[in-house]
């Protein structure tokens, strides 16, 4: 069954635990930057971890369209930037990674409401 038709979440370090995908040792996400559909950029995962918390690494394409399922069922957003800030986005991911990557909270988030829209 391609990863499309299954229910994936990015990691949540609540739920899943590192596992060795083939990059060097164990992963919990690996981000790329990319235009997002709406404007602008976004930054999201390639690894998608399923119900029983194995991690797949996905192709851009196929990491763009689970991103878009997993915003629309979820109500929350990955990181967004403004169009062409790809060396922000880049810089937020590097720091994420140096900081401690997807151990330190989900990368997505329910957008914030503001008192003043």
């Amino acid at each position: 069954m391609p990863l499309i038709d299954k229910q994936v979440e990015p990691f949540n370090p609540k739920k899943h635990k590192p596992k060795d995908i083939g990059l060097g040792g164990p992963s919990t996400e690996y981000l790329i930057t990319v235009d997002d559909p709406d404007g602008g950029v976004m930054v999201i995962p390639r690894i998608w971890w399923d119900s029983k918390g194995e991690p797949s690494l996905v192709k851009q394409k196929e990491a763009i369209k689970q991103a878009k399922k997993y915003e629309e069922s979820s109500g929350k957003k990955f990181p967004r930037f403004a169009p062409k800030a790809y060396e922000e986005a880049d810089e937020f991911a590097r720091s994420r990674s140096d900081g401690g990557g997807a151990m330190q909270g989900e990368l997505a988030s329910k957008p914030s409401k503001s008192l003043l829209q």
